[in-house]
């Protein structure tokens, strides 16, 4: 807008000097040669105090400048008699734009007396205010009532646009708050739902070997050998937690970057493997593609990995191939299939998983068949 509202400067200047220069043609004539000093001093205060005045916040003083540049150029140009004297309602549109209200209204009332000013300091000989001509009287009357109302009707209307866009704008800056705080939700919850399969297979271990820490027949080294194990499957979890808060933190978790997918899937299939040592994950196609990629993409097609785990699948295999502008994975599993209850996992990873490549403008379908399921995972191609 600051940028602008110069420039709009420059060519008010700029127009001003080409007024001068077309004076005869447009019908006005310039006996007072100063005139022409007057948008070159105007160029020169916008300049020289623009960057000055805006950056202590008082812009409103380069307001007032553009409206005593114009009284004074038409005072000595003709007065109220120049057909152009309307160029006094530019100041108020600039203060509707970038103002606040009230000031404009005060603008608009300046205005009107600066016009008024003219009025007064125009001579009797080009006004024609004198008895002998009453029509012309009247018709300048009539200028002056007219430039009342269409001022005050612009300002009106200035104000109320900018007011309604200061609205929408505001009501945008909400929505894109609102959206912002439910994508961080979003994100929590999907990373709280890795986590909770991350989590399963220590605590399942701790489970078995509390279980056998009961047994009386349990010797004390066997019991030695046991609560060590328990004690690095708690450390894992501490560490699996830890790396939760640390992402949850981290302001960077949620950049986009671009990444060479089978990059990205061997990344994926260690972590996973990490947690789920009995499944086979096998990784086929032409991976050598760039995709945009970022941490909630990641832990999607994780979740995906996750419920084919939960499903009892022993191998998994990630097929890659190219659909026109699309990348297709197909991620196979020799779990349960069509056999697979919603009781025997969590549930809310798929959900989570599809609308998150929702918004990465791609998409999620699930098929299970008797030998298995079959996941579809569309991407975009960079």
């Amino acid at each position: 807008m600051l940028n602008q509202l110069l420039i709009f400067r420059s060519l008010t200047g700029l127009g001003q000097l080409t007024l001068l220069w077309l004076g005869d043609w447009l019908g006005f004539s310039i006996e007072n040669p100063w005139v022409w000093l007057v948008p070159v001093v105007y160029v020169l205060l916008v300049y020289g105090g623009h960057f000055w005045l805006l950056a202590k916040h008082r812009g409103k003083w380069l307001l007032l400048i553009d409206l005593l540049v114009w009284v004074v150029f038409f005072a000595l140009l003709n007065g109220i008699s120049n057909p152009l004297i309307w160029c006094l309602m530019l100041p108020i549109m600039l203060s509707g734009m970038s103002q606040s209200i009230g000031f404009t209204w005060v603008m608009t009332l300046l205005s009107n007396l600066s016009y008024v000013v003219l009025w007064a300091l125009t001579p009797m000989t080009n006004t024609g205010m004198h008895s002998a001509h009453e029509p012309f009287n009247a018709h300048v009357l009539g200028m002056w009532v007219g430039f009342v109302l269409i001022s005050s009707l612009l300002t009106y209307i200035t104000t109320q646009m900018m007011k309604t866009i200061h609205d929408k704008n505001h009501q945008l800056l909400t929505i894109e708050q609102q959206r912002a705080e439910d994508q961080h939700i979003m994100t929590m919850a999907t990373m709280a739902t890795g986590l909770a399969h991350e989590l399963g297979t220590p605590l399942n271990s701790i489970k078995l070997l509390a279980a056998e820490l009961a047994s009386p027949d349990l010797t004390a080294k066997d019991r030695q050998t046991d609560l060590k194990v328990i004690d690095e499957q708690v450390q894992r979890c501490q560490g699996i937690i830890r790396e939760m808060v640390e992402l949850a933190n981290d302001p960077n978790y949620l950049n986009s970057h671009i990444t060479d997918l089978g990059l990205l899937l061997h990344d994926i299939k260690d972590r996973f493997c990490d947690n789920h040592r009995q499944v086979r994950v096998r990784i086929d196609g032409d991976c050598q593609q760039p995709v945009m990629t970022d941490a909630l993409l990641e832990l999607a097609i994780l979740n995906v990995l996750n419920n084919s785990a939960a499903a009892e699948a022993k191998t998994i295999t990630l097929n890659v191939a190219i659909k026109q502008n699309k990348i297709q994975l197909q991620v196979q599993d020799d779990g349960l299939g069509e056999h697979f209850k919603q009781t025997s996992g969590l549930g809310i990873g798929l959900k989570l998983s599809r609308r998150i490549l929702r918004s990465a403008g791609g998409s999620l379908c699930l098929h299970r068949h008797p030998k298995g399921a079959e996941t579809t995972i569309t991407l975009a191609r960079v």
